[in-house]
């Protein structure tokens, strides 16, 4: 007798585990749908601002959580759209890809731009499918949209930083970083300005 109420019991924590692990996953994610619409209605905005504005100097003025939005990425081959954060932070990864190191987006130099690496393949959950030659199209604050070419990808240890380095002096460059192995490495690609000769 004494069996079977220690065995109710344990089954009865097992059950009340059951419930609270899902309750979490099913809030956890719903933040990231919450997030990832956000976003897309961010990108939205922004279109439509861009094309009532008759005024070529007018700014990107829009805000995720008072994280200030400075431009748009999107790279087609993986199907990925978002809005650009100032600053990269524990919150500021939480809703978009943020900019890491460099200066502004499609300024000469080399911009640096970290997104989380999600399971289900949004941020930059789907950034190792690219290879050398696939397109970034960085959108900054001005509107104005220049395409980039991948030109390498590799892996590093998180504490290796010679990625923010830009390769070529006088180009423009973008570097996208995440995570890789869990948090054990960062999957790094590099890519460059497509120039029309």
């Amino acid at each position: 007798m004494k069996k079977i109420k220690i065995y109710k019991t344990i089954l009865l924590f097992l059950i009340i585990a059951i419930i609270i692990v899902s309750i979490l996953i099913i809030i956890k994610y719903a933040k990231r749908y919450k997030t990832e619409k956000n976003a897309k209605s961010i990108i939205q905005n922004i279109k439509q601002e861009n094309l009532q504005s008759q005024n070529l100097t007018d700014e990107i003025n829009e805000e995720i959580d008072g994280y200030k939005v400075i431009g748009i990425i999107k790279i087609p081959k993986i199907n990925i759209e978002y809005p650009i954060l100032e600053k990269t932070t524990i919150e500021s990864l939480n809703l978009s890809i943020t900019r890491f190191w460099g200066n502004k987006i499609n300024e000469i130099g080399n911009v640096t731009l970290a997104g989380h690496n999600n399971l289900n393949g949004k941020m930059f959950g789907k950034i190792n499918k690219l290879e050398k030659g696939d397109i970034i199209e960085l959108t900054d604050a001005q509107n104005i949209t220049i395409k980039y070419e991948v030109f390498d990808t590799y892996v590093v240890d998180p504490n290796d930083i010679s990625c923010i380095m830009q390769v070529e002096e006088g180009t423009r460059e973008v570097t996208l970083i995440t995570c890789k192995n869990g948090r054990s490495n960062r999957f790094i690609v590099k890519a460059r300005e497509i120039i029309n000769k």
